[in-house]
C-alpha cells in the first residue's frame, strides 16, 4: 500500500512539472515568435459569433518593448502588450470597448495563450463566460 501510495505521488509531482514547464515554454516562446514580423487577425469570435471579417485589413505589430501598432489604410492606432509568465496571459491595450472604438477595443483583454507557432498564436479570453477567442496569423 506505501508503495502504491508513493508511485502515484511521484507520477503526480512528475506530471505537474511537465506541465508547469511546457506553460512557462508557451509564455517564452509567444514573446519571442509575436515581435518577428507582423500579424493579421485570422479568427475572431465572440459568444460564437465570427466576427472576423472586423479585422479585414488590419496590420498587427507587437513591438519588443511592449508597444503594439496597429495600421489600416494608413492610419495608425498604438496600444500595448505584454505578456504575465506567471498566470500565461498574454495582454492588450488598445483602448476601451466602447462603440467609437470597434473593432481594436474588442481585443483589449487578457487572454490566455493557448498555442503558438512561428506563423499562428492562439488566445481565449481569461473570461471563460465571454466565450471570446482570437487567433493571430503572421503576414
Amino acid at each position: 500500500m506505501k508503495t502504491l501510495l508513493f508511485y502515484s505521488l511521484l507520477i503526480t509531482i512528475a506530471l505537474n512539472t511537465i506541465s508547469c514547464q511546457q506553460s512557462g515554454s508557451v509564455d517564452a516562446t509567444t514573446s519571442q515568435v509575436v515581435t518577428s514580423g507582423n500579424w493579421r487577425v485570422s479568427l475572431f469570435t465572440d459568444s460564437g459569433n465570427d466576427e472576423t471579417a472586423d479585422f479585414a485589413g488590419y496590420t498587427f505589430t507587437f513591438n519588443s518593448g511592449g508597444s503594439l501598432a496597429v495600421v489600416k489604410n494608413g492610419v495608425t492606432t498604438t496600444g500595448s502588450w505584454s505578456i504575465n509568465s506567471s498566470s500565461n496571459k498574454f495582454n492588450i491595450d488598445l483602448g476601451p470597448k466602447i462603440a467609437s472604438n470597434k473593432p481594436l477595443g474588442e481585443l483589449t483583454d487578457d487572454w490566455k495563450i493557448l498555442s503558438n507557432t512561428t506563423t499562428e498564436i492562439r488566445l481565449a479570453d481569461d473570461n471563460v463566460t465571454s466565450n471570446e477567442f482570437v487567433t493571430f496569423s503572421k503576414n
